[in-house]
């Protein structure tokens, strides 16, 4: 079994409807990226079957933790093509290569995730959230 393990300080990113979340959330989806490709692996595709754990620390009123999971789940997959098209290079010149909107972080695609756990704790201090994703 493969996996990366990470925390992330601060609130992820959060999806809502069916609204692109890469240009208003890029602050929350480059932290995630940075900590995720900072885990050196090869992308779960969508032969494999992949556990995603999540714990949020944050309060009820910081949002919805569905909205969470589905914005931990679109910024760890590559951002889709007609949306990199019009993102900025200079909005992610600070993250490594690896982190960048194209490139697969966990998995290639969303699709492959068969299982996820995810929670939300009252923080004992700044908020944060870790994430583990695992697949084989």
């Amino acid at each position: 079994m493969d996996a990366i393990e990470f925390s992330v300080d601060g609130l992820p990113p959060i999806k809502r409807g069916s609204q692109s979340m890469w240009g208003k959330q890029i602050e929350r989806i480059k932290p995630l990226r940075a900590a995720a490709a900072g885990q050196p692996h090869t992308p779960a595709t969508l032969e494999k079957s992949v556990h995603l754990r999540i714990v949020v620390f944050a309060e009820v009123r910081d949002g919805d933790l569905d909205g969470f999971v589905a914005g931990i789940c679109d910024g760890l997959q590559p951002a889709p093509a007609n949306v990199v098209a019009y993102l900025r290079d200079e909005d992610w010149v600070e993250l490594p290569e690896a982190a960048r909107p194209d490139r697969a972080l966990g998995f290639t695609d969303d699709r492959a995730i068969s299982r996820i756990d995810a929670e939300r704790r009252t923080p004992d201090g700044p908020r944060r959230y870790e994430v583990c994703v695992e697949w084989s």
